[in-house]
C-alpha cells in the first residue's frame, strides 16, 4: 500500500512538475522561489490528496487537474502573502521553457514567454491579481478573500497591472 502511494506520488510529480513550475514563476519575485514554491506546493497537494483519501484508479488529467492547479495556486497565494516577497526579479532561466507541459507552438511560446516579462516587471500585489484574475480564472471576490482586501482593491489592482503592462509594452 505504501509503495503504492509513493509511486502515485512519483507519477503525479513528473506529471505536473514543468506545468505548476511555470504557474509558480509566473507569482514568484525569481526562479529560485518558483522552484521552491513548486516543491512546497507539492507537499500541500500530496497532504490534500492523502486527505481526501484519492484512490489508485485516478487518473491525473481532467477535473484532477483542476483540482491540483486550484490547491497549487492557493497554496502559491498563501505563501507569498505570508512572506510577500519583494525581490528583484532576475533574468528568466532559458532551460525553464524546455521543462514539459509548455505551450504547443513557436508563436504561443514568444507570447508566453512575453508575458512573463511584463509580469515580472509589475509589483507584488499587481501581479497577483492579474494572474489570479486574469490568467487562472478567480473572479474578484474570491482573490479579495484570499488576499484580504476589499472586491474594489482588486479590481484597482487590476486595472493597474495592465495600465503598467501597457507602457512597459509600449516601451519595448
Amino acid at each position: 500500500m505504501e509503495k503504492t502511494l509513493h509511486l502515485r506520488e512519483k507519477k503525479l510529480f513528473e506529471d505536473y512538475y514543468g506545468l505548476l513550475l511555470k504557474v509558480a514563476f509566473r507569482y514568484a519575485g525569481t526562479y529560485e522561489q518558483a522552484v521552491e514554491m513548486t516543491h512546497y506546493g507539492f507537499i500541500k497537494i500530496f497532504h490534500e490528496a492523502a486527505r481526501v483519501k484519492i484512490g489508485p484508479d485516478v487518473q491525473f488529467k481532467g477535473a484532477f487537474s483542476a483540482w491540483v492547479k486550484r490547491i497549487f495556486i492557493r497554496t502559491l497565494v498563501d505563501k507569498i502573502t505570508s512572506e510577500l516577497n519583494l525581490h528583484t526579479p532576475r533574468p528568466i532561466p532559458e532551460d525553464l521553457w524546455k521543462q514539459s507541459g509548455m505551450r504547443p507552438n513557436l508563436e504561443s511560446e514568444a507570447i508566453y514567454i512575453e508575458l512573463i516579462k511584463i509580469l515580472k516587471g509589475l509589483p507584488v500585489t499587481y501581479r497577483l491579481v492579474f494572474n489570479l484574475h486574469v490568467i487562472d480564472g478567480f473572479s474578484h471576490a474570491e482573490i479579495a478573500k484570499m488576499l484580504g482586501i476589499r472586491v474594489k482593491d482588486s479590481k484597482y489592482n487590476l486595472l493597474e497591472a495592465k495600465n503598467i503592462a501597457i507602457k512597459q509594452r509600449l516601451h519595448r
